[in-house]
């Protein structure tokens, strides 16, 4: 299944990336079973949107990805699958997410809304842009982040939207220092905007972005304001997990090996990180 052309244009092992709908409710500890459905639906809907995304990118960038070493494989740049087929049902999908979100409440489907249109934005000119490239990639995750929050009416706290804003940066920024260093001086044939991101600026956004990362992430744990009921010593043991995520995903983004996105849930010690974090965060909530 997984061979056939449009299963691999939608791209469902990228569909990780919507686990940020739960970002939300799961950080307030605002769980329940009609929480679960809704957040399940809301999800499904992301999913929706984002494989729209992605056939409409590889429509528009198919003449650019047949220049590329790998992506020239890509169904829609080999030809299997047609251009013009690829834009109408990516139109489908992409019109189809916030319809239904409509059904789950006004909030989910605007934010479905707000989504696409960056998502096409960013298709269409702004990845062309250096600097706003990645911060319309980072300003998609907060969307994510607000629809799982909207489908089950969780407020959300300003440190924890910080936060996932300044992860985003430095996923972006990673991945634009992969694809430099695999492309070499190819870089720029791809992709002009490619030529800004050398490494010293790179390492400047990676290092920046990973700073305001933890210190977002104290403010959330310590201050609160949505952020998780812990007492202050969970707090504390809280952030240890999360710094070595952060410290293990900065030292692979600085070797250049952070291309693909998926390494956030295919990197060992990244799992392991994540997985302490998730049982600090559990166990601290229901002692607290």
């Amino acid at each position: 299944m997984l061979s056939n052309p449009w299963v691999r244009s939608i791209r469902p092992h990228q569909w990780s990336k919507a686990a940020l709908v739960l970002a939300a409710p799961f950080a307030a500890f605002h769980v329940s079973v009609a929480i679960v459905t809704q957040l399940a639906v809301a999800v499904a809907l992301a999913c929706v949107a984002a494989s729209g995304t992605y056939l409409l990118n590889d429509a528009i960038d198919a003449p650019a990805d047949r220049l590329h070493p790998t992506k020239r494989h890509r169904p829609i740049a080999s030809g299997a699958i047609g251009r013009v087929e690829a834009v109408l049902v990516a139109v489908v999908l992409l019109a189809a997410a916030p319809a239904i979100g409509r059904f789950l409440n006004g909030p989910t489907a605007l934010a479905l809304v707000a989504y696409v249109a960056l998502t096409i934005a960013y298709s269409t000119k702004l990845k062309e842009i250096p600097i706003v490239d990645i911060a319309t990639i980072a300003a998609g995750f907060v969307v994510r982040v607000l629809i799982g929050a909207a489908a089950t009416h969780t407020p959300v706290s300003r440190w924890f939207l910080l936060a996932v804003g300044a992860a985003a940066v430095m996923v972006a920024a990673g991945k634009r220092r992969g694809e430099v260093r695999e492309l070499g001086t190819g870089a720029v044939a791809h992709r002009k905007s490619l030529g800004v991101y050398h490494d010293a600026m790179t390492s400047r956004l990676l290092v920046g972005a990973a700073t305001v990362l933890f210190l977002g992430l104290i403010a959330w744990a310590i201050i609160g304001g949505g952020g998780p009921h812990l007492e202050e010593g969970w707090a504390a043991v809280l952030l240890v997990p999360m710094a070595a995520g952060i410290g293990r995903y900065l030292t692979i983004a600085l070797r250049g090996k952070a291309s693909a996105p998926e390494l956030l849930v295919r990197d060992r010690g990244l799992q392991v990180a994540g997985l302490a974090t998730v049982v600090v965060f559990v166990v601290g909530n229901l002692v607290s």
